[in-house]
């Protein structure tokens, strides 16, 4: 398996990907936010990894970048969103591997934070936490799914505010 970059040309490919893996309503919904999110101007810059196998998509993450309300203007910021592996590969760490990729590739890019909505068994393992004082862009029926990780020395105790996303995230039904 191999991880890398996408390119502008997958974009059909990386939908596809996700609506298979997430199933019917959901995969649809988020087949149309990437699409969207690749051209929207508000996300860039984006990351986009995808996992690789006999030339074949097994799985994509997608970071875009976001502004934290209320915080000073020297923090750079990204949110996870989404992450998808084909069904017949799930279950054996692409996933995690994808987004460990990311986060380091943004740590080297000097991103501080990374936000993620999602289930806490699971980001908790990448180190993602709901221990922070930084709002989601819109009330959440599980506040313990908005988690975030420091990547670099800034602390996120350090910070309040609330996260501003790309114009195309920031859609209520997406939250």
């Amino acid at each position: 398996m191999k991880i890398r970059q996408s390119t502008s040309d997958e974009t059909a490919l990386i939908s596809d990907l996700h609506r298979s893996a997430f199933g019917d309503p959901e995969g649809e919904t988020i087949a149309k936010l990437i699409n969207q999110l690749f051209s929207d101007q508000s996300a860039q810059p984006i990351l986009s990894l995808v996992a690789e196998e006999n030339s074949t998509l097994i799985g994509s993450v997608i970071f875009s970048k976001v502004t934290i309300d209320g915080a000073s203007d020297c923090i750079s910021a990204c949110i996870l969103a989404p992450l998808a592996v084909h069904k017949e590969h799930q279950g054996k760490g692409i996933g995690m591997k994808l987004m460990k990729q990311g986060l380091e590739t943004l740590q080297q890019r000097g991103v501080h934070f990374v936000f993620v909505l999602g289930d806490p068994a699971y980001y908790t393992r990448a180190g993602f936490s709901s221990d922070h004082k930084i709002n989601a862009p819109h009330k959440l029926e599980y506040p313990e799914a908005w988690m975030a990780i420091s990547l670099q020395d800034k602390q996120l105790s350090s910070v309040n505010g609330t996260v501003q996303c790309a114009t195309t995230l920031n859609a209520p039904e997406h939250w």
